[in-house]
């Protein structure tokens, strides 16, 4: 079995691990966010293949919706779902508004993404192809590793505009019929779909006139600023590791899949050892993704004691 289908079944498999998991919990909102998410992932994938025509898939994946050359593997839109719903649940941990919740969220997959689109575009002559683009480890404002900063760049849109939108609502769409809060899921995955579309032409039109530098700067700025955000937060609210009887192990599970797959494809593409620096910080940062799925605020009861005359 090749790297493409190998990955593939292992996401059909972790999908039906956060499934169960949701269902257990029945936990209806989450469902509907993964609704919304993956509704969002296939029409934006199947878009961008089709109008953009700067990339398309691989013809090996089992299962792809769409008509060639402009097919997407069906399981990215189930994992687009999934991940956002776990992006979510660390992100709450950290007390933040709204905004910044969505923001971390996204950040948590895009930083996945830096490891994950590198190893991708090289397994088996890629998951998908740039066109036209050369496929090298080199960093410049073009590209990071081949993969184009516009592509990251779009994922901080993509999942923050449906975290944020669903968090707005949530109250709101928690106590309606069941129908109507499925409409309401597709109608946030098409607003979703409306902003990152608005957005990622926006940015396609700065990076032409400013020769790819927008997308490159706008990235690493935003991406910055987050992680930041992230250790401030980790910091002031004095987070603590959960004990293990109280962890989110179908979470942990989840992530541990995603970035393990990472990292056995960097050291097999023998990427681990022309960029150990590269390599080591993508076992750092799915180390500090596991340890944020594990973090609490313990809250510090003061005992007073009344004294009297």
């Amino acid at each position: 079995m090749n790297w493409i289908n190998a990955f593939e079944l292992l996401c059909y498999a972790i999908t039906i691990v956060f499934l169960l998991d949701i269902f257990r919990k029945k936990s209806l909102q989450e469902f509907w966010l993964f609704l919304s998410a993956t509704i969002a992932g296939f029409t934006l994938e199947l878009l961008a293949v089709r109008v953009t025509d700067i990339y398309h898939y691989s013809q090996d994946f089992y299962i792809s919706i769409g008509f060639r050359p402009y097919q997407f593997p069906f399981f990215g839109g189930l994992m687009w779902g999934g991940l956002t719903v776990y992006a979510l649940r660390i992100s709450r941990r950290l007390k933040l508004s709204p905004l910044l919740t969505a923001l971390v969220g996204g950040w948590l997959i895009v930083t996945l993404d830096l490891f994950l689109d590198v190893a991708a575009i090289r397994l088996n002559g890629g998951f998908w192809v740039w066109d036209g683009r050369a496929i090298t480890l080199d960093i410049t404002h073009h590209m990071f590793m081949s993969v184009i900063w516009v592509n990251f760049l779009g994922y901080l849109f993509e999942t923050p505009a449906i975290i944020y939108i669903s968090l707005r609502t949530e109250k709101k769409r928690e106590h309606l019929p069941w129908w109507t809060q499925l409409l309401a899921a597709i109608g946030i995955g098409a607003a979703g779909v409306a902003f990152v579309g608005a957005a990622s032409g926006l940015s396609l039109l700065l990076n032409n006139i400013t020769d790819e530098w927008f997308a490159c700067i706008a990235f690493i700025f935003l991406w910055t600023v987050i992680l930041f955000i992230i250790l401030w937060k980790v910091i002031k609210n004095k987070l603590h590791i959960q004990r293990p009887a109280e962890w989110d192990l179908p979470l942990l599970v989840y992530w541990l899949t995603m970035y393990g797959f990472c990292i056995a494809a960097l050291i097999s593409l023998s990427i681990a050892a022309e960029r150990p620096l590269y390599f080591i910080s993508g076992i750092v940062f799915g180390l500090g993704t596991l340890l944020l799925g594990t973090l609490e605020r313990r809250e510090t009861t003061l005992k007073s004691t009344s004294w009297r005359v």
